[in-house]
């Protein structure tokens, strides 16, 4: 055999040899994966895919997560407590279905590779209460930021900057938590999660608020009752403007202190009046049905609105009951007068007196004395029957002619044809329940003279 030949045959054994042995390997990998070839980072060359399912298992299952302040470890988690999860077995059966096993050399050399990811599963409720029980624990340690704010004293209005803490912000915890989850990093950086203030002096809303409040505290407003009036001071304003959570306020209290004390000096509902009577003279008389009041709620109401309106103002109180003021009075100069010690009656129309009677009012010793008070006249009605019960403990039905209730007893005035006389002492053995007993002739005319709201002084 020449040389010839025994080269070529050496070259063909030699390529059967190479040929056996690419195919063995190529056969090798036929059930591993090739070289060159991760999951997440994680090399699984040369393993079945059983084999790489738990390398990846255990890869991730001892996976720590640090939640990091600049260098600062703030804390050390597990996948399993962030509640993530991941399934390694449909990415690593298609990943085994697409490589050529024929393949292997290029990836052996580097020359190509395989890669893969698996997008995890996240327990998001699971995640937020792992994110909120941490923000809660380490905030209690962190400073936390200050909303810019301002407030009148004395000066005027003063300006306090906002403050930037490092307390963190449990929602953007958790998207940084997740992105960094989907983005396959170990480390979550939270200094871009702080809670920063929401409002700040270099704000637009903020510049807009505070020109509104220096221009509410020029204001001048005052609030009236009849003819009285109360002004506001700019102390007054000072105390009651402020701001508050980005927003203009007006105290409600402060206002609403400041209406009650007009109340406490107007009002008249309740009150013991000093009366110029006609015998008796000078007298005090409790308070009773007649009178007004300022709705308190309601007026605080109008002023607030009227200060943040922003303008110059005059606010009329809201009152309820009844009353005259526009003389400067309360009682006025037209009402009835009771006068029951002396047993007698006076009607005073603008001042003048119109008509008068002997009364019989009620009876002492029953426990029927008419009840003293500034009263006024709520309602008139003709051929009225009277209801209730007797001194002698029955009921009683009485019909009378004229009726007009001063107070909200069962007391008023009427016309009584069953006594025999009136004035002196017959009250005090033939006095009525409580009624003002009128002569029938006296209370046709007053009936007709009295209007509705008339007051009604007893004493």
């Amino acid at each position: 055999m020449n040389s010839k030949n025994k080269l070529t045959i050496g070259i063909a054994a030699v390529a059967v040899v190479l040929v056996g042995i690419y195919s063995g390997v190529a056969i090798h990998y036929g059930q591993r994966y090739l070289p060159h070839t991760t999951v997440l980072g994680v090399k699984i060359s040369g393993q079945t895919q059983s084999e790489a399912n738990q390398t990846l298992k255990k890869r991730f299952s001892s996976l720590k997560y640090q939640i990091k302040d600049g260098k600062k470890t703030v804390a050390t988690t597990s996948g399993t407590k962030l509640g993530i999860r991941r399934s390694f077995t449909k990415t690593l059966s298609t990943l085994a279905k697409q490589q050529n096993q024929w393949a292997w050399l290029g990836h052996a050399l580097g020359l190509s590779g395989s890669s893969a990811k698996v997008d995890p599963v996240i327990n998001t409720k699971q995640l937020h209460a792992y994110t909120k029980a941490l923000t809660t624990k380490v905030n209690a340690k962190r400073k936390a930021s200050k909303d810019a704010n301002m407030s009148f004293n004395k000066s005027g209005l003063q300006v306090t900057k906002e403050v930037y803490g490092n307390q963190l912000d449990v929602d953007k915890l958790n998207q940084t938590i997740v992105s960094a989850i989907r983005d396959d990093q170990q480390t979550v950086q939270v200094n871009q999660t702080y809670i920063k203030p929401a409002v700040t002096t270099k704000s637009d809303k903020f510049i807009q608020a505070k020109t509104k409040l220096q221009q509410l505290a020029k204001e001048s407003g005052k609030v009236t009752v009849e003819n009285h009036s109360e002004n506001i001071t700019k102390s007054d304003l000072y105390q009651w403007l402020g701001y508050n959570n980005g927003e203009i306020t007006v105290d409600e209290t402060g206002v609403k202190n400041f209406v009650k004390a007009m109340g406490d000096k107007y009002d008249t509902n309740g009150k013991e009046r000093t009366f110029n009577s006609t015998k008796r003279g000078t007298v005090k008389v409790p308070g009773g049905t007649y009178g007004w009041s300022i709705q308190q709620n309601a007026t605080t109401q109008d002023v607030i609105s009227r200060i943040k309106a922003g303008k110059d103002f005059t606010v009329k109180a809201t009152t309820a009951g009844s009353g005259y003021h526009a003389d400067g009075t309360d009682i006025g100069n037209t009402y009835v007068e009771v006068d029951l010690q002396n047993q007698h009656e006076y009607y005073y129309k603008d001042g003048k007196l119109t008509l008068d009677s002997d009364i019989v009012s009620g009876k002492p010793s029953a426990g029927d004395s008419t009840p003293v008070g500034v009263d006024f006249v709520w309602s008139k009605q003709q051929d009225a029957t009277l209801r209730g019960i007797g001194q002698t403990g029955k009921d009683y039905a009485t019909k009378v002619k004229y009726w007009m209730p001063i107070d909200y007893t069962g007391v008023g005035l009427h016309d009584a044809s069953w006594q025999p006389k009136f004035g002196g002492d017959w009250y005090l053995s033939h006095g009525s329940n409580g009624c003002i007993n009128n002569p029938p002739d006296f209370m046709t005319k007053l009936y007709a003279a009295v209007d509705l709201g008339t007051p009604v002084i007893v004493f």
